[in-house]
């Protein structure tokens, strides 16, 4: 079986997820990568044929909107018209691991899903493209509004999803149901040192991922104060990328701040040093890779009972679980975790055990599964060396 992989973005977790599944899926079928120009050919084994065919778009979510998007992506949005290098591959599967306007207008221009089986990897659903117009950073929820809208352009066969409220939101919006496949986002393994890593002795929590309004970052630094009465010498890290400017941080000792996106050797330092892995959101659509980092550095994580959450994390087995926008309660939460080491180091080893059953291995399997199926669908297809 021949598939190809197609990376529209540079940026995120998208490059990770495509890596991760592309190297695992690779031990079993012929993988081929059309990426933009940058630095994360890196990330894949040398089983995976990759191919540096797009111009990269910019994009930043960080504060002040004259940044979030630059106009030489304007320019480098033509290059996507290399998709078309798909029909010198010829695969028997093209699968998207997420739909940008990029990949999915030159797709649509070139009728690629008349020509190929499609599969389609959607990391979050919503129930309308424009829910996002309401974030705070407007020009962000214009573009992510404008991805939402193009992701129609694209006729997938298969539509992969993560959760089981994700399908439903597909399923409220007309999807068949027989289109869409539920398969959980397997756990990273790139990271350094990400196995039985010894904990910190460092009362460490720490905070992960772009920064923005509705991850409650502000109830974390209101639970900090509680927690210190009880905890001395706590610390707070606080990694990512993201507007920080709205958040006052009045005892900065307590407080280690990376604003920046966390390469990869740093996001291992990061997660051996933490005892805790907050994710305080007030809201969540989808899974989470910061929980699936959590849970491969075998971290207990304390999150809100919010989206999907309560499904991935069964409360006091791989964390604990407390209401959003409560500052008590998350500190509660916290002291527990820290002044408990056994009860800390058994959930720990709870998540470990959760990071093996998400195993990319597992992953791609479950992927194979559903691209034969796609193929058996499609009249016609046959698989090289098939008669």
């Amino acid at each position: 079986m021949k598939v190809t992989y197609i990376l529209p973005i540079s940026w995120g977790g998208i490059p990770h997820y495509t890596a991760e599944l592309a190297n695992a899926v690779s031990k079993y079928a012929d993988v081929t990568v059309l990426k933009p120009k940058d630095s994360n050919d890196k990330l894949f084994s040398g089983r995976v044929e990759v191919v540096n065919a797009f111009k990269p778009m910019y994009f930043s979510r960080k504060s002040g909107t004259h940044a979030t998007f630059p106009l030489r992506n304007l320019i480098n949005f033509f290059s996507f018209r290399n998709i078309k290098l798909i029909d010198s591959i010829r695969p028997n599967i093209v699968h998207f691991p997420e739909l940008y306007p990029q990949s999915a207008i030159f797709t649509f221009l070139y009728r690629i899903h008349e020509k190929y089986p499609i599969v389609s990897t959607l990391h979050a659903t919503f129930e309308s493209p424009l829910a996002l117009l309401s974030s705070e950073n407007f020009v962000y929820g214009i573009l992510a509004s404008i991805t939402e809208l193009t992701k129609s352009l694209v006729e997938s066969d298969k539509i992969i999803v993560h959760t089981e409220r994700d399908k439903n939101t597909l399923i409220k919006k007309g999807v068949n149901p027989a289109k869409i496949a539920v398969i959980s986002h397997g756990a990273y393994s790139f990271f350094k040192g990400n196995k039985d890593v010894p904990e910190s002795k460092e009362n460490c929590i720490l905070f992960f991922g772009y920064i923005l309004p509705h991850k409650g970052l502000e109830y974390l630094m209101r639970a900090v104060p509680i927690v210190s009465k009880e905890i001395p010498d706590v610390k707070v890290i606080i990694a990512g990328e993201g507007d920080i400017s709205k958040y006052q941080i009045s005892d900065r000792l307590r407080f280690e701040i990376y604003n920046y996106f966390i390469p990869n050797e740093m996001v291992s330092q990061l997660f051996q040093r933490s005892k805790v892995v907050v994710l305080p959101y007030l809201c969540h659509i989808g899974h989470s890779g910061v929980l699936t980092i959590a849970f491969s550095f075998g971290r207990p994580v304390i999150v809100t009972n919010v989206g999907d959450f309560p499904n991935l994390v069964r409360d006091g087995i791989e964390g604990l679980i407390v209401p959003p926008r409560d500052p008590r309660a998350l500190a509660e939460a916290i002291i527990k975790l820290l002044k408990d080491d056994g009860f800390r180091k058994k959930m720990g080893r709870n998540a470990l055990k959760k990071a093996q059953e998400l195993s990319w291995d597992n992953v791609a399997k479950m992927h194979l599964e559903v691209y034969k199926e796609v193929l058996n669908l499609r009249s016609g297809c046959k698989l090289d060396g098939e008669n």
